[in-house]
């Protein structure tokens, strides 16, 4: 019976002993426990912090991106006004250039039809009216 006695009482410390590391283990896992609800509500308010931050920021995305088409229709007309504005200086410079070679040209035709008129009209002189004076009038060019 002593040996029942001294085995029973081994038992029960080895029961104690065991008891206590679990109590310890229980207390650690509790304090792990509401470190963890802590940090738990925590990242919940960050998470709401960061949602409220992420429709921000897609709005200040939306808001760009229709600055950027806005900016890209600005850079499409600024092409387009430099594209007319070489295609109307090189107009000018044709013009320019017709000027200056048909004015001569012209001249020298009207010259020619006027004085092939005088002539036509007044035999002895080469005109119709008095030698020395000149006809100014109109003379139409045939196209």
């Amino acid at each position: 019976m002593e040996i029942r006695l001294k085995e029973a009482k081994h038992i029960a410390e080895e029961a104690d002993r065991k008891y206590e590391e679990v109590a310890r283990k229980l207390v650690i896992i509790e304090s792990d426990l509401e470190r963890t609800e802590v940090r738990a509500e925590m990242s919940e308010g960050k998470c709401s912090e960061l949602d409220v931050e992420l429709r921000t920021v897609q709005d200040d995305l939306k808001s760009l991106g229709a600055q950027a088409e806005k900016y890209s229709q600005k850079d499409k007309y600024e092409e387009e006004i430099k594209i007319l504005t070489d295609k109307l200086k090189e107009a000018e410079t044709r013009a320019e250039f017709a000027e200056g070679s048909d004015v001569p040209y012209l001249q020298e035709c009207v010259s020619a039809f006027s004085l092939q008129r005088a002539e036509q009209t007044n035999p002895t002189c080469g005109m119709s009216r008095p030698c020395g004076e000149e006809d100014h009038t109109s003379v139409e060019i045939p196209s």
